[in-house]
Order: C-alpha cells, then sequence, then structure tokens
C-alpha cells in the first residue's frame, strides 16, 4: 500500500497538489488521466521521489528502514520509474545522437543491446517474461540501429532485469509503439502484476491499457478530479473518411527500387513510392520496419540517398543541390526533436523559443495559431516547466507556423490529451494548403482513416 497523507508541491513558483491525499491499496493498479499539463508526471514523480513534497508526506508499507538514507536505498531499490522521455535520456547518457543511426556504420563506440545489460544479460532468459518480450535478435544490434518501439522494449527489460521492483511507475509507456508492440507491453505488465505482485501505475490517456489496471485517478490543475473504476479499455473506432484533396500529377518524392542494407540485414529492399503534390499519405508498418529511415531520406538526413534513385521536387539527391535546399522546402516533426531540445535548460517561454525558430515570421501569425490551439496560457511559461504533452504541441506549432511545400509528421500525436489531438486533427483537416503534401507516420488506424487518401506498409 502507498498513501499520500496532505501532499503539497511548489514547481515553478507555483503550488501544486495542496492538502493531497490518495491511496494506491493492496491489488490495486492505476492509470492516471488528464489533460496536458494537469500533473500526472508530477504526481508520478512524487511516487518515485524523485520530487519531494514541501508538506506532508508519502508513506510506502514495503520501505521499512529507520534512517533517511535507509530508506532512499529501499526507495531506488523497490520503486522503477521510467519517464515518457526515458529514450532521449538515455541517448544523451551514451553521447549518442539520434541520427546517429545513419553516420555510425562500423563505429566501435556505440555500444550493442547486449553491452547494455553486462553481466545481467542471463536474467533475460532466468527470470519468467513472456515469449513476446524476448530480445535475442536484438542482443548483437548497435542501440543506434533500434527503432523508437525496440529501443523502449530494450529500456524497459534493462530496467527490470536486475531486480524487481514492488512499484512499477510508467509515463506514457505505449507511446510510439505499434499495435503489436503494444499488445505485447499489455501482456508484459499483465504478467508483472499477476506473477511478481509488482504494483502498476501509468500515466497515460485511458486508450489502450493492460487488463490489470483496475482503478482511475484523473487529475485536473493539479487536484483530484475524480476516483473511478476502470470501465472500458479498447481502442475507438475509426471515425467517417473525410474528404481531401487530390494529387495534380507533380511528384514531389520519387523512389525507384531504394534498398537500404546495415550488415547482412535488409531495412528496406526494392522499394517503388511516388508522392504527388498535395496528396495525403499514411505510412505504416511495425517498430524496426525503416518509416523513419525512409523519412530520413527524404529530409536529407541519410547519407544512403546519394547512392540510392531518390528524386525530391524533381531532382535526383546529389545533383547539386545542398541538404539545406531541400530541408528549405519541407516542415519536419519527430520525436527526436526532444532530443536535440534538451527542454530542462530552456529558460525562454515558449512563444519566446518558437519566435527564435521562425525570426521572420511575424508575432501575430504566431498569436493566431496560438489562439486556435488555446496555448497562450501554457506558452507563456519557460520550455524548462511544460509537460510532455505541451512540450509536444508546442513543437506541432512551430512546424505548422511556417507553410512549405511537404510536411513530415513522424508520430506527431505521442503525449497529446484528446482534446489536444482533436484540435491538431481539425487543424490539418481545415487550415493545411490543398497544395501542401503530407506524409504521417501512426501506428493508429483511427489517424489514418481520418485525413490521409494513401497508405504505404512497409516490413
Amino acid at each position: 500500500m502507498v498513501q499520500l497523507q496532505n501532499i503539497g508541491v511548489i514547481k515553478s513558483g507555483k503550488r501544486l497538489f495542496e492538502n493531497f491525499n490518495w491511496t494506491i491499496g493492496s491489488q490495486e493498479h492505476w492509470v492516471v488521466c488528464g489533460n496536458n499539463g494537469s500533473g500526472k508526471t508530477l504526481l508520478l514523480e512524487l511516487l518515485a521521489g524523485v520530487t519531494h513534497p514541501v508538506q506532508g508526506e508519502v508513506i510506502y508499507d514495503f520501505i521499512q528502514g529507520s534512517s533517511w538514507d535507509e530508506r532512499y536505498a529501499e526507495r531506488k531499490k523497490k520503486i522503477l520509474y521510467i519517464p515518457a522521455h526515458a529514450i532521449q535520456t538515455f541517448l544523451k547518457n551514451q553521447e549518442l545522437f539520434y541520427q546517429q543511426r545513419y553516420y555510425s556504420i562500423g563505429d566501435e563506440r556505440i555500444p550493442c543491446v547486449r553491452d547494455l545489460f553486462g553481466d545481467d544479460v542471463h536474467r533475460l532468459h532466468i527470470l519468467d517474461f513472456p515469449p513476446s518480450f524476448n530480445i535475442d535478435r536484438l542482443l548483437d544490434l548497435e542501440v543506434t540501429r533500434l527503432s523508437n518501439g525496440q529501443l523502449k522494449k530494450v529500456l524497459i527489460l534493462k530496467s527490470l532485469v536486475h531486480a524487481l521492483p514492488n512499484l512499477l511507475l510508467l509515463d506514457y509507456p505505449f507511446e510510439g509503439l505499434d499495435h503489436g508492440s503494444r499488445e505485447d507491453l499489455i501482456s508484459f505488465l499483465d504478467h508483472l502484476a499477476h506473477t511478481q505482485g509488482i504494483s502498476i501505475v501509468v500515466a497515460d490517456h485511458e486508450h489502450h491499457l493492460p487488463a490489470v489496471i483496475n482503478r482511475k485517478l484523473v487529475l485536473k490543475n493539479g487536484a483530484i478530479h475524480a476516483i473511478a473504476e476502470v470501465v472500458s479499455q479498447n481502442e475507438l473506432p475509426p471515425p467517417p473518411i473525410t474528404s481531401l484533396p487530390a494529387g495534380n500529377g507533380i511528384a514531389v518524392v520519387e523512389m525507384k527500387n531504394v534498398t537500404i542494407r546495415y550488415g547482412e540485414r535488409d531495412i528496406i529492399r526494392d522499394l517503388n513510392w511516388t508522392i504527388y503534390k498535395g496528396e495525403r499519405w499514411a505510412l505504416t508498418g511495425p517498430n524496426g520496419s525503416g518509416k523513419t529511415t525512409l523519412f530520413s531520406l527524404i529530409f536529407a538526413d541519410h547519407p544512403m540517398a546519394y547512392s540510392q534513385q531518390v528524386y525530391l521536387f524533381g531532382k535526383r539527391r546529389g545533383s547539386g543541390e545542398s541538404i539545406w535546399d531541400i530541408k528549405r522546402r519541407i516542415n519536419y516533426l519527430g520525436p527526436e526533436l526532444s532530443s536535440y531540445l534538451s527542454p530542462q535548460h530552456i529558460t525562454m517561454t515558449g512563444h519566446e523559443y518558437i519566435l527564435e525558430q521562425h525570426r521572420g515570421v511575424s508575432r501575430q501569425k504566431l498569436n493566431d495559431i496560438v489562439t486556435y490551439f488555446e496555448a497562450d496560457a501554457f506558452l507563456s511559461k519557460p520550455v524548462k516547466h511544460l509537460s510532455s504533452g505541451q512540450l509536444q504541441l508546442m513543437l506541432i506549432i512551430s512546424v505548422l507556423l511556417t507553410d512549405k511545400e511537404l510536411l513530415l509528421l513522424d508520430e506527431p500525436f505521442q503525449f497529446l490529451d484528446p482534446i489536444a489531438k482533436e484540435r491538431v486533427s481539425r487543424y490539418l483537416q481545415e487550415h493545411l494548403h490543398a497544395d501542401t503534401t503530407l506524409v504521417l507516420i501512426t501506428h493508429y488506424e483511427r489517424d489514418m482513416a481520418r485525413w490521409t487518401q494513401h497508405r504505404l506498409h512497409i516490413g
């Protein structure tokens, strides 16, 4: 059992969770919901001991130490917290960067998955983990070769393999996972709860959850808005397909017999794909199938584009245009942007950050789009104080602020609450210029059906 008694926290000069009381009982497994900025991550940090209250206390019945040092050591051992941006933190700690997957072929400094586990690698088979979480085929791959979904699975196992906790805290664990990987993680969490007796608390928007999750806490502005039983855990059905603009016959992207190989493995083989101006595409496939690699070919990040038949805006790569000539015609949003952003170190406000990225754009144009997304309140705060969802919406606003010929969105809805996601979807339907070409990477059928007209499935 875990009890939060009369908790108060001060964050960014604002008092939150004032006189906050909440109990996680025996056999209870919780999902913590609420709009972006409501306090979900802060609550997990309180439970994990990452954030400390200025009043009240957190009591754990499984921590018995008599001194502060003893309780701290027990808490580190018995509570496992996996943050939303664990992948980005890991890459930084390893002195790696996202695009290194494209430029580091043969670089001996990059660890393989096996290296991450060290002497604990044998425990992957000693522990009774379900077959769906078997990563034997990934062990000898360099970590920069893993997709976001594969790396998330590896990091979860790395966190668990040395010692199993009493309390497992997961902040947006399903973001970036394909349907099969989400099902695998759901089964894995159910397995941990049932066979190991681990209590699970997940911060999520309640769209696809383990069966063991039986209680829901809804937060609003750092306070409890509601507590309820979990009733439905099904994904929403796709909405009706809306009318979309048709392409006009001018090829924006052409790929002819494209093959990308790392070592003995073909990531992409003999791919032919043409995207015409004004079309709306969904790029789909399981984690590790090469979706983000295709984006890197288009966005001029992948050096193999020069050895392949890749044509952008009518010119073959390597025919004289620079990387920056290409990037000036493309707006791109991807999960790795937060890796480069290092939001925890940015003291300027969200408004100031966006204008810094778009120095030629007027503040009035920014104000118009910020008003549409009802984002003014949180964009007035320093970037380092934004929640994961608020940070994601800030990046989306920044991408949509300028009109370019091609828009590449790689998992754009990560961390967004249902209201913010609906606003982004509506904006793409109603305000995207008819001549703007859109390619979306997503794992959710609902996103594809709503405002894409073509689909390329790989893997």
